[in-house]
């Protein structure tokens, strides 16, 4: 009982820091007296920021803080900025920032600018005078773009296995991860649920000269042609079937279906195997690449009364490049868009990035990557995105390029596997880490069974010229799924 009255004086205490009490003629109590804080905003000012006026700022009356959670962009200008403040019959608002020796009063000075670079202080004057309470500003800022690509600072190791690389392809396949190799004059098949984990490493028996660049996998079915262009078809990357059947090239796998190239005379079909009774062969646009383009993406949604499948690049029958994207509806190839610089060998896949809206709300974005290629001069190491399903792709801005550290490279293989942020492997090489921006802190883990998951990418292999293999495996991500704001 004594324990719970001295929570109760202490919880009245509290109060009254914030609200006081008088009398009126006739003896009633009448709320006059408050400090509190009710609203604080910037005002609009578009050479500062669009939308500034609709920054979010938390106010912690407990503990005096006034802070936006969600930091502003990297490189906004906060030595000049102006404020709304409301508080309840206040009769002072004395304000105190880096550049003043001695506070203004906000009331008689509302639209003065205000140094924000260092955190201010706010101390609000009850309408008697008699109670007064001490507030921190602080306006973060990104020192980091908070959607910077976090390739820097993280690992890289060697692709499974030993001997020279020259040549290697790695998918996704039921829940595994294969990656498909000729080191030396050895084939072999590398499997693991992680990158991270120990290899299940495989010296494959083949009666024919696989082609690793050409394989394609599906959901139930993986395809590669030979060195003669012949198809040969498994269910499980060690096992493999000859279908006695010659194609130009694949171009991936729907279910247990291969979509294929194949040529007639100086003719190309786009052809599938197995064939469905009654199918025929359509012959290709001219645009459309013969070669060289890229794995394809397939997306789907309930919208969608079949998976929408996609290519990015490749070498047209008159051997030119492109960088069109070309979309398959399961019936018909379509033209989507050609805004990316012509590659072969580009790496396509889906990741995330992120939008903040007018009122500073951030959401997370499905987003298709268009990363790297080779053209007719060099490798490339830009990036292409588009967070609308390939209707418009841009180039992305300087933070999301691939870091000089890492080489430009076509025919890289990405998959995405998520993982507990902040994570290092012991037998993989680092490079120095980018610091933590301050404001920001790395995502906890919430219990030992329940983790915070960041997908990370990791990049195996890629040539930066035909037939010269890079053996290597890098890992990388964004920042913001690796820093939040402070609490």
């Amino acid at each position: 009982m004594i324990k719970y009255i001295k929570h109760l004086a202490l919880l009245l205490v509290t109060i009254g820091t914030f609200v006081a009490c008088e009398k009126d003629d006739n003896g009633k109590n009448v709320v006059s007296d408050s400090v509190r804080i009710s609203a604080f905003s910037l005002k609009s000012d578009s050479t500062i920021l669009e939308n500034l006026e609709n920054v979010f700022f938390t106010i912690d009356l407990e503990n005096g803080l006034i802070y936006n959670a969600d930091s502003l962009p990297k490189g906004t200008i906060v030595s000049a900025l102006k404020f709304n403040i409301t508080t309840e019959n206040a009769s002072a608002i004395n304000i105190t920032t880096i550049d003043t020796d001695t506070a203004y009063n906000y009331l008689k000075h509302e639209n003065k600018t205000n140094n924000l670079l260092a955190p201010a202080n706010i101390e609000v004057v009850s309408k008697s005078g008699r109670f007064k309470k001490n507030y921190q500003l602080t306006v973060n800022v990104h020192k980091l773009d908070p959607d910077q690509m976090y390739w820097g600072g993280v690992q890289y190791a060697s692709l499974p296995g030993n001997g020279t690389l020259k040549a290697q392809h790695t998918v996704k396949y039921q829940e595994l991860i294969y990656c498909f190799m000729t080191r030396d004059d050895k084939h072999l098949l590398a499997t693991t649920t992680h990158p991270s984990h120990d290899w299940q490493i495989t010296q494959l028996d083949l009666s024919f000269v696989p082609n690793w660049q050409s394989l394609r996998a599906g959901n139930e079915i993986i395809s590669v042609l030979d060195n003669n262009n012949t198809l040969y078809t498994s269910i499980d990357g060690i096992n493999w079937e000859n279908t006695n059947k010659k194609y130009v090239s694949i171009v991936g796998c729907i279910g247990t279906e291969i979509l294929t190239i194949t040529q007639d005379g100086e003719n190309y079909y786009h052809d599938r195997y197995p064939q469905p009774e009654g199918f025929t062969p359509q012959l290709i646009s001219a645009k459309f690449p013969i070669e060289g383009f890229s794995d394809m993406v397939t997306y789907n949604s309930p919208w969608l009364t079949h998976p929408q499948c996609m290519i990015v690049g490749g070498r047209t029958a008159d051997g030119n490049l492109t960088g069109a994207l070309w979309g398959y509806d399961g019936n018909t190839w379509a033209l989507l868009n050609n805004q990316i610089s012509a590659r072969e060998g580009a790496t396509f896949f889906t990741y995330v990035t992120f939008f903040t809206d007018d009122y500073w709300v951030t959401s997370e974005l499905p987003t298709w990557f268009v990363l790297g290629g080779l053209n007719e001069k060099s490798a490339l190491r830009d990036i292409w995105v588009s967070n609308n399903y390939g209707i418009t792709w841009q180039k992305a801005e300087s933070t999301l390029m691939i870091p000089g550290y890492i080489n430009s490279r076509g025919y890289a293989s990405v998959v995405v596997c998520d993982e507990p942020a902040n994570t290092t492997y012991a037998t993989w090489q680092s490079v120095d880490m980018l610091p933590i921006p301050e404001g920001y802190r790395q995502i906890p883990a919430y219990s030992s069974t329940e983790e915070r998951l960041v997908p990370y990418i990791y990049m195996f292999g890629g040539s930066y010229t035909i037939g010269k293999t890079y053996d290597q495996i890098w890992r990388g991500t964004i920042n913001r799924l690796r820093f939040e704001p402070i609490p």
